[in-house]
């Protein structure tokens, strides 16, 4: 498949294209923006000040980048495999459905009623999505706000589940 964006019926999740903008920014404000700063300031600011303050910048910067690196822009289903590009490092990564060990609702019980009540309107659900949990304990959050085609790729997800787990059970 290689890094081409999936355009045939497999089941699949994206990045919602307004969600897609939002992060790019954030990219470029949070991590190079930082970075920029880190040498503008070692160029420009006495060493007993520049140094620690490019450090401390580019501390954040690596902070950041590691947070974001498990976000994904888009995911597929293709059969008993799920395929996923990074969105920072458009790395394609693979996970087996037979790997899951854990799916787990996302909640939002940190945000207040009326929160929660503005985001149900939105979404027309108090769902929010899933995080599935991987023998390898690595995660995949799949949120519904973030991303489209969602019930149809749980559907689509759990009917595989099912098979996987009945393949197993009769090998």
């Amino acid at each position: 498949m290689g890094d081409a964006e999936p355009n045939h019926p497999l089941p699949c999740v994206r990045l919602r294209p307004v969600v897609l903008v939002v992060a790019v920014a954030c990219i470029l404000l949070c991590l190079v923006g930082p970075l920029v700063g880190a040498v503008a300031v070692l160029v420009l600011a006495p060493p007993v000040v520049g140094v620690p303050a490019a450090l401390a910048a580019v501390a954040f910067a690596a902070l950041l980048g590691y947070a974001m690196s498990a976000s994904y822009q888009w995911v597929e289903l293709d059969g008993g495999v799920l395929r996923g590009r990074r969105l920072l490092t458009r790395k394609i990564v693979e996970m087996k459905v037979g790997d899951i060990v854990d799916a787990r609702p996302i909640h939002t019980d940190f945000l207040g009623s009326t929160q929660n009540a503005i985001l149900d309107a939105l979404l027309k659900t108090s769902n929010r999505g899933f995080q599935l949990f991987f023998r390898d304990g690595s995660r995949l959050a799949l949120i519904r706000a973030d991303m489209s085609g969602l019930d149809a790729f749980l559907g689509a997800l759990a009917e595989q589940m099912a098979r996987t787990r009945e393949d197993a059970k009769h090998p």
